[in-house]
């Protein structure tokens, strides 16, 4: 029969337990205070070089200063500090902008305009049907003056005035390119939505759609460039992303659906490992013959435009190397304003990250600016060709 253990040990055991449980606890608790203190004291030590600037600022800069100027700046400024030229503090008024320029609408009159050499605005070209062209405004008109705003002296200044609240008007002095007579106009504003996709038939029944960039109104965009080519009896379709930046990936996903096949096609991987689908296509896709022109100013989503079609519908890439940005970037709103940071990496399921490297053309052909023909684009042609005879050989 076994020893019974006495009630006096019994206690001294329980006493044991609770008194390291309360050594455990106190140790935890101890180091998770010392974390505390050391935190506030590198906070205290990052507001006190914040405190001594801001005095010195207050006592001694000669003019007052605007309090959210100051903060938004501050804010801005802690952002750059990151180093990476993707991420950006924005103000209430740059978010709002910022949210407008990737919907591809903005608020205007209708023209593009270029710096001359002598500091006018000289436009560039007019949208048709927009204020400006009703008024009989075309491109080599310069702009002199907007809302009493001298175009030469405050060349930001003025152009800015052309922004404002939908259905105002603006006053625009104009110097006419025909006569050089300087006619005043008032001109509505309007929201207009911004020209992303330009398109074409070529030869051999060869459909041409260049993207210039990726924006909530490229989606419609391309979809009726695309379905116009394709009841002109186009058998093949050549995709231009030249010098396109990028934009929005939720764009490029509706845009190109129709052109992949069903499934979980490319994938965002965080700071922790986890990956998220980023792009998903359902069943219905149109087959023919892809190619798609790319250059070193190809970049981020239109890098990933190429790059899935290349994967998942044997698009020939064609032209230059890309500029090689596989990182993506997402904003949040703030109390006021909102950030927007770099927050993955992202691939496809077939071709790891490019990031830093860019993608390969399957037929290298480098730009000739002296040449009064795209070779570029030719040798598009010429490979779409090649495809088309293949396929009808098989």
């Amino acid at each position: 029969m076994g020893k019974k253990i006495s009630i006096s040990l019994t206690v001294s055991l329980i006493a044991l337990t609770a008194a390291l449980t309360c050594v455990l606890t106190m140790s935890y608790a101890r180091r998770q205070f010392n974390e505390k203190i050391s935190e506030v004291d590198r906070l205290s030590q990052k507001y006190q070089r914040l405190e001594e600037l801001d005095a010195k600022v207050q006592d001694e800069y000669y003019t007052e200063i605007s309090a959210d100027d100051v903060t938004d700046g501050m804010l801005a400024g802690y952002v750059r500090g990151l180093g990476d030229p993707y991420s950006a503090y924005r103000s209430a008024k740059e978010l709002s902008e910022y949210e407008d320029s990737n919907a591809g609408v903005y608020t205007g009159v209708g023209i593009s305009v270029t710096k001359n050499d002598e500091g006018y605005a000289e436009i560039v070209s007019v949208i048709e049907e927009g204020s400006a062209d009703q008024a009989g405004l075309i491109a080599g008109d310069l702009i002199v003056e907007v809302e009493g705003v001298s175009v030469k002296e405050s060349y930001r200044e003025a152009i800015d005035q052309f922004f404002g609240e939908q259905g105002t008007t603006v006053q625009v002095k104009v110097k006419k390119a025909d006569s050089g007579k300087i006619v005043t106009y008032k001109l509505l504003r309007a929201q207009i939505d911004e020209i992303t996709v330009e398109s074409k038939l070529l030869r051999n029944r060869i459909g041409y759609i260049r993207i210039m960039k990726f924006r909530s109104v490229t989606v419609s965009q391309f979809e009726t460039a695309r379905q116009e080519l394709l009841k002109k009896g186009a058998q093949a379709l050549i995709f231009d992303v030249r010098d396109n930046g990028g934009g929005v990936l939720s764009a490029l996903e509706q845009l190109i659906d129709p052109l992949l096949p069903e499934g979980e096609l490319a994938f965002a991987t965080d700071r922790s490992g986890k990956q998220t689908t980023i792009i998903e296509s359902d069943a219905g896709f149109e087959e023919m013959p892809y190619c798609v022109l790319v250059n070193g100013n190809t970049a981020s989503a239109s890098e990933l435009f190429a790059c899935l079609l290349r994967d998942y519908s044997d698009a020939i890439l064609i032209g230059e190397k890309t500029f090689g940005k596989g990182i993506m970037q997402t904003t949040f709103a703030l109390s006021s304003g909102g950030v927007t940071l770099t927050t993955a990496t992202y691939e496809t399921g077939v071709t790891p990250c490019y990031h830093g490297v860019g993608l390969e053309p399957d037929v290298l052909v480098e730009a000739d600016p002296d040449s009064e023909d795209d070779v570029q684009l030719d040798a598009a042609v010429d490979a779409i060709i090649a495809r088309i005879k293949e396929n009808n050989a098989a």
